[in-house]
């Protein structure tokens, strides 16, 4: 579940809350995580079964399959809004290649995402969008065949009862006019099974969702390590990971720019300290880019990483100015664009 503490950081406005939280998170117990195991009014499904696409609108978090190793929230509309909202586009452009001629301008049709990581036949990924489409015009530009921005044609197939448009190595399906799933092919598939069967329950797990539901909060990340290799050989690049098992991030786009504030937990005590001693050597990295602002490079000053330990958990706080938060966007939109194109 999520952390008390961390959901105390949005009880009041600001990024000076998340800085000056650092002396309250060494006081405070971070909860275990209990239970983290592993155009049409309806949707038509096999055998001519529906749903209520208001249903669908309502909860998307019920289109998501089972599994995720990380599920993610992200108030669309709150970042489009920020400094931020050009890098975005380009992601979002990346994920969901739809251009003009789809009648879609994402900073003005998508409000919400909701997406989750998963190792089912590799790495793979599903998202769901919320916000207005044009219908038609998605369709009328699947049949043409339309170039889109990553520069592969949208084709139109079926799977599960549903137009499924891809581009490259993503696709799409419009679900309702306000809801989209979108991802690589394996994820979305995993979704419209769930579909096909008439499940709209979720199968996420609940403290995954509490957390995305954090007040006040812009975009949260909950993740489910504990049964992950690939994170023992990540670690090799990025140690906090060593031992790592749960995640539980969240952060708003308040002044200086974006503001994180989160708590990692560890299979102990002593991974849990050398976790935090990786996340303050981590900060220093980052300092440095704040010197080359100092060279003409533009990232910006970089304020403290709060971190603080207790036990088996790790609670931090990080504000971002947008500068160097703009550059680690622009490197997601690059390996997206680059995940995206068939090769």
């Amino acid at each position: 579940m999520a952390s008390a503490m961390v959901r105390t950081l949005f009880h009041s406005r600001g990024a000076a809350v998340l800085r000056r939280a650092a002396i309250a998170i060494a006081a405070l117990a971070l909860p275990a995580l209990g239970g983290c195991g592993g155009a049409d009014d309806s949707l038509a499904l096999v055998g001519g079964e529906k749903i209520d696409a208001t249903a669908i609108d309502r909860d998307p978090l019920a289109v998501l399959p089972s599994g995720a190793v990380m599920l993610g929230y992200l108030d669309a509309a709150a970042m489009f809004t920020s400094g931020l909202g050009g890098e975005v586009n380009q992601i979002v452009t990346s994920l969901l290649p739809l251009g003009p001629e789809s009648n879609f301008v994402p900073s003005r049709d998508i409000v919400k995402v909701y997406g989750g990581l998963y190792a089912m036949q590799g790495a793979d990924f599903c998202a769901v969008m919320q916000g207005n489409f044009d219908v038609d015009a998605i369709r009328r530009s699947a049949d043409a065949r339309s170039v889109t921005v990553i520069g592969a044609p949208l084709v139109k197939t079926r799977y599960a009862d549903n137009d499924l448009f891809t581009a490259g190595n993503v696709g799409f399906v419009v679900l309702t006019p306000h809801t989209i799933l979108t991802g690589n092919e394996t994820g979305m598939r995993r979704a419209l099974d769930r579909l096909r069967s008439g499940k709209l329950k979720r199968s996420v797990p609940s403290w995954m969702v509490e957390l995305l539901g954090t007040k006040g909060a812009s975009f949260a990340v909950a993740g489910d390590l504990s049964s992950q290799g690939a994170v023992s050989s990540a670690a090799g690049q990025l140690p906090f990971l060593a031992g790592l098992q749960y995640v539980r991030v969240i952060g708003n786009f308040q002044p200086p720019g974006v503001n994180f504030a989160g708590a990692l937990t560890y299979t102990d005590p002593q991974s849990a300290a050398n976790g935090a001693v990786a996340l303050r050597n981590l900060e220093q990295i980052a300092r440095i880019a704040s010197v080359l602002s100092s060279w003409g490079f533009g990232y910006g000053s970089v304020p403290p990483m709060q971190v603080a330990q207790r036990e088996s958990d790790v609670a931090f706080t990080l504000p971002l100015g947008e500068g160097i938060v703009r550059m680690l966007l622009r490197t997601v939109a690059d390996t997206a664009r680059s995940v995206a194109v068939v090769r």
